[in-house]
C-alpha cells in the first residue's frame, strides 16, 4: 500500500462517533472467483478494460453500518503484503488463496471483495493516477479503518507480514468489534469475524504463525495497538 500520511495519525482518528459515510470501490465476488488470470489487475485496469464485466461495485460505509455489522455477511476485506513495491502479488499466491476463500464454506456468501491493489488508485504502472484518482486514494484511505472494523476480513499472512505497520493495524481491527461504547475483542466470541490463511514460508508452520498473530493483537487496547505500532521495529511503507 503506497501513502505518504502517517500511519499514527489514522490511529489516531479511531472514532465511533458521527455519521459520515465514506464511499468505497469494492470488486464483484463473482469476478473474482471466476477471474482466469494468475493475478488481480490494478485498479485503473479494472476501470478502464473490463467494462463489460463491469466488476467494480461503489459501496458507502458509514459509522452506524459498522455497529451494526450490516456488512459483514457479505462483504470481504483482504488483509495483505505487498510481495513488492510495484506488485502484491507476483506469483499469484494471493489470488489462490483468495479464490479458495470465497469458494469455502465460510466464503460463499461473500458478494463484494475489497482489496487495495483492485479497489484503489494506485501510481501502478507509474503515471496512470490522474489527480482525481490521488484525491480518491487520501479520501479512502483515511477511512480504511471502516472496512477492517465492518467486514468479514481475509488476513493473507506471511513471514513478514508481521513487521508492518499497515498489516498489522488491519489485523487488530479485524479482531475487534464496534459499539457505540467503543471497540471490544471480538475473537472467541460470537461477534469474531478474522480468518487466517497462512501463506509462502508461512504455511510450513501454520498453526504456530497464526496462534502467535492472534496473540499479538486479540486483546490490545487502542492504547496498546498505537504503542505497539509507534515501535522502530515496525515498517510503514511510504515510499
Amino acid at each position: 500500500r503506497r501513502t505518504t500520511l502517517n500511519g499514527g495519525m489514522i490511529l489516531s482518528k479511531l472514532s465511533l462517533q458521527g455519521g459520515d459515510s465514506c464511499s468505497f470501490i469494492m470488486l464483484d465476488a463473482t469476478f473474482v472467483r471466476k477471474f482466469p488470470g494468475k493475478n488481480l489487475p490494478f485498479f485503473q485496469e479494472i476501470r478502464d478494460h473490463y467494462t463489460t464485466e463491469e466488476p467494480l461495485v461503489e459501496v458507502a460505509l458509514d459509522y452506524a453500518d459498522v455497529v451494526k455489522g450490516t456488512h459483514i455477511e457479505t462483504t470481504l476485506a483482504v488483509s495483505h503484503r505487498w510481495m513488492q513495491p510495484d506488485d502484491p502479488d507476483p506469483d499469484g499466491e494471493q489470488l489462490k488463496a483468495l479464490k479458495d476463500f470465497l469458494n469455502s464454506p465460510d466464503g460463499k456468501k461473500i458478494e463484494r471483495v475489497w482489496i487495495d491493489s483492485a479497489c484503489m488508485p494506485q501510481d501502478q504502472p507509474k503515471g496512470s493516477c490522474s489527480e482525481a484518482d490521488k484525491k480518491d486514494f487520501k479520501r479512502m484511505l483515511a477511512e480504511v479503518n471502516r472496512l477492517y472494523l465492518g467486514s468479514t476480513v481475509l488476513i493473507l499472512l506471511d513471514l513478514s507480514y508481521v513487521s508492518r505497520f499497515w498489516t498489522q493495524f488491519e489485523s487488530w481491527l479485524s479482531m475487534q468489534f464496534a459499539t457505540p461504547d467503543g471497540l471490544k475483542p471480538a475473537v472467541g466470541t460470537e461477534n469474531e469475524r478474522h480468518h487466517i490463511v497462512c501463506i509462502q514460508n508461512a504455511a510450513e508452520q501454520s498453526e504456530l504463525h497464526e496462534k502467535m498473530l492472534i496473540q499479538s493483537w486479540a486483546t490490545k487496547t487502542p492504547e496498546q495497538a498505537h504503542a505497539f505500532l509507534s515501535k522502530p521495529d515496525v515498517t510503514v511503507t511510504n515510499q
